[in-house]
């Protein structure tokens, strides 16, 4: 049985290991545009203009944002042209 301080260091280990991670697949639009710490109409207006981060289409009405291309659009900037 483990005690109570090895508990304690595996939760804190586990809670370093999540954070470096970083999140991991896609988010939709309005989780895209949190991430961007902007709001859901300025990502509309960035696509509406032809730009803003890479995007697909998610059923009939959505948007798919993979995290990878979010992060490449905050370092780098308008991708999609």
């Amino acid at each position: 049985m483990l005690a109570i301080s090895e508990l304690d260091q595996l939760r804190t280990r586990l809670a370093r290991l999540e954070n470096a991670a970083g999140p991991c697949g896609s988010t939709n639009q309005v989780g895209a545009a949190r991430y961007l710490n902007r709001s859901e109409e300025w990502l509309r207006r960035e696509h509406a203009r032809g730009k803003g981060p890479r995007r697909t289409r998610c059923g009939a009405r959505g948007w798919s944002y993979t995290y990878d291309d979010l992060d490449d659009y905050r370092e780098n900037g308008d991708t999609s042209t």
